[in-house]
């Protein structure tokens, strides 16, 4: 007698929803029916729907949201390399709209941290620009940039929603950015930061912390950004060493 192998039913159900999504019934952003809509459909408890949409979301096909429900999530862009712009670059090409919400841009004392970054005394007056940025209006980025007032204090005034803060200092006030250093690290979001990116708490992201630098490798601007990990990946292009010139730092806006 042989027997008949039947699969879990929570994957026939990620299996429907992922065809759903294929074929355009429910498009990108576009929230999928409740869990509860979902067992009636299929005639299962909670636990196994729960499974499912659990599976999807960790594939990055889904996404939740703390008490509106779960969405279809965005084709990620395919890749993100460290040059001027490359992330915002790649979502212009692909057509998708761009924005930025200005969280605060005021003038502070230095913090211990961002003094010892900077290279500058504790409480020495700086700027610290916070903006959240978003992709086809999902939040898709938090970063604060902090540097020495000295160093352009005319960025207090600057509309920094539509414009890039990069370009900025090195095109208009022709400040010279030589280098940048990088570091990435997996996290979770937690708090307000979990909150402005519409993520439950513990989601995973990158944070990436950049410190640039200018003429007599002094350290000018110090650059913290979240990335909802569900977003993308990060692929740095290294030129081997004798490739390797004096150009300029880059950055992502």
């Amino acid at each position: 007698m042989t027997e008949t192998f039947s699969p879990p039913r929570y994957h026939r159900i990620r299996a429907v929803l992922r065809e759903r999504i294929a074929r355009g019934e429910y498009l990108p952003h576009q929230r999928i029916p409740s869990e509860a809509q979902l067992c009636r459909e299929f005639g299962v408890s909670r636990g196994t729907v729960e499974r499912a949409i659990r599976g999807l979301v960790e594939e990055g096909v889904l996404y939740r949201v703390q008490g509106k429900g779960t969405f279809v999530a965005s084709p990620p862009l395919d890749e993100v390399s460290f040059r001027l712009g490359s992330i915002w670059e790649e979502a212009r090409r692909a057509g998708r709209r761009l924005t930025n919400r200005v969280i605060r841009q005021a003038q502070m004392p230095a913090t211990p941290e961002a003094a010892q970054r900077l290279g500058i005394p504790p409480g020495h007056p700086v700027i610290e620009i916070v903006r959240l940025r978003l992709i086809d209006d999902l939040p898709i980025a938090h970063e604060s940039r902090t540097l020495a007032l000295e160093l352009c204090p005319q960025l207090l005034e600057e509309d920094v929603e539509t414009q890039s803060i990069h370009d900025l200092l090195l095109h208009k006030y022709r400040l010279p950015l030589l280098k940048a250093s990088y570091t990435i690290e997996v996290v979770v979001l937690e708090g307000p930061e979990a909150e402005l990116l519409e993520a439950e708490p513990g989601t995973p992201a990158f944070l990436v912390d950049r410190l640039t630098y200018t003429t007599g490798l002094r350290p000018a601007v110090w650059l913290r950004q979240l990335f909802r990990g569900d977003r993308y990946r990060f692929v740095a292009e290294i030129a081997p060493l004798g490739d390797r010139g004096s150009t300029p730092a880059t950055g992502n806006g």
